[in-house]
């Protein structure tokens, strides 16, 4: 009978260990952001009015872009830090110093990446017991709401690209940047990326008709013309949606769908449903996308028409879209925003691509 028994103990032993190296090695249990296909074609890039705008936003030029998949939403605080747990669990995070991190600002390779609470008062994201989590802040009528749906903020760009490669590397993709020189590969690889100014304004702003002709909105919500009942921005007031006691003032990232109210404040009015032409949501206001290219205020005159990807160098990274901090200008689908790769706010995230789609 003892023989039997130390048998059974050790088939259990190999077992258990079984199971831990299965763990060890299987994918996620989250999934990556979802994403909507664009399809291949092409489109007219650029501002093509004249009553408001910059001169970075012309001339208006033709670009052919292969087809793609772009996220619907921007990369929420829950998905964020999801993977930077996963990152900690690698032992990819550090503090400034290169010290392996126990919390404060985020560094990875050299290069900081995000804000915790501790570090950034607009982060949405604490670190506590070895682990990241997600705040929930009052809001209208006492409220508490959690964050994990809205936008992450106080992220670099350097920040979005690393969780764009550990997301790659996460789900068996082949990761799209070498961090030593935080260069995108080439060929380009089939993992997740941020999106080339190109490809954002495409997905945000271009409505093929089949009855012949096209149309570029001036807003990322298929109109040309933008409310609080369709975005997150500063009109007069700050829209708010949530009534936030304190700023950053962003709402849940599938907000504006027709569904909820504008405001908690006034519930009798209703948002608008307000996707891209591709089907995207928050393409104008509540977060700052950043984008893949180096900015060139004269990019347009120069550049080539089949998938642009920006100049070889520069000083500042672009973002589009405009966030819940800044006007209706900003948000507009041409609106060409830049600041340094290294620069984290309370209004700035991301979304990210994959090429080809999935």
């Amino acid at each position: 009978m003892s023989g039997v028994v130390s048998f059974d103990r050790g088939r259990s032993i190999v077992l258990c260990l079984l199971l831990v190296i299965t763990a060890g090695c299987a994918r996620p249990t989250f999934e990556p952001p979802e994403t909507v296909v664009v399809e291949a074609g092409w489109f007219d890039m650029g501002r093509d009015y004249d009553d408001e705008g910059n001169t970075d936003e012309v001339p208006t030029h033709k670009v052919y872009l292969d087809a793609y998949a772009i996220g619907k939403y921007p990369v929420t605080n829950r998905q964020f830090a999801d993977v930077l747990n996963w990152a900690l669990s690698k032992g990819y995070l550090q503090d400034s110093e290169g010290n392996p991190y126990d919390g404060g600002e985020i560094y990875a390779y050299g290069k900081p990446l995000a804000d915790t609470m501790s570090s950034g008062p607009g982060s949405q994201i604490n670190f506590s017991v070895r682990r990241f989590e997600v705040l929930s802040r009052g809001g209208h009528g006492g409220e508490d709401f959690p964050m994990d749906n809205h936008p992450v903020l106080m992220v670099t760009w350097y920040g979005a690209v690393a969780y764009c490669n550990w997301l790659s590397e996460m789900h068996r993709l082949h990761p799209c940047y070498d961090t030593k020189t935080w260069e995108r590969l080439q060929p380009l690889p089939n993992g997740y990326r941020l999106p080339t100014e190109a490809e954002w304004e495409r997905a945000a702003a271009w409505e093929s008709r089949a009855a012949g002709g096209s149309k570029h909105w001036r807003y990322g919500v298929s109109s040309d013309t933008l409310d609080t009942t369709q975005a997150n921005f500063f009109a007069e007031e700050y829209a708010n949606p949530l009534g936030l006691s304190s700023m950053p003032f962003t709402s849940p990232v599938d907000w504006y769908n027709g569904e909820n109210p504008a405001r908690l404040a006034e519930s009798n009015i209703k948002t608008k449903r307000s996707a891209s032409p591709a089907g995207c949501f928050d393409m104008a206001g509540n977060t700052w996308d950043w984008c893949h290219d180096w900015y060139q205020e004269d990019y347009y005159e120069k550049c080539g028409i089949a998938n642009p990807v920006g100049p070889n160098a520069g000083a500042y990274r672009v973002g589009r879209g405009g966030s819940w901090r800044y006007n209706d200008s900003h948000c507009r689908t041409t609106d060409r925003y830049w600041n340094w790769p290294d620069y984290r706010s309370r209004y700035q995230g991301f979304r990210i691509v994959s090429s080809p789609p999935r």
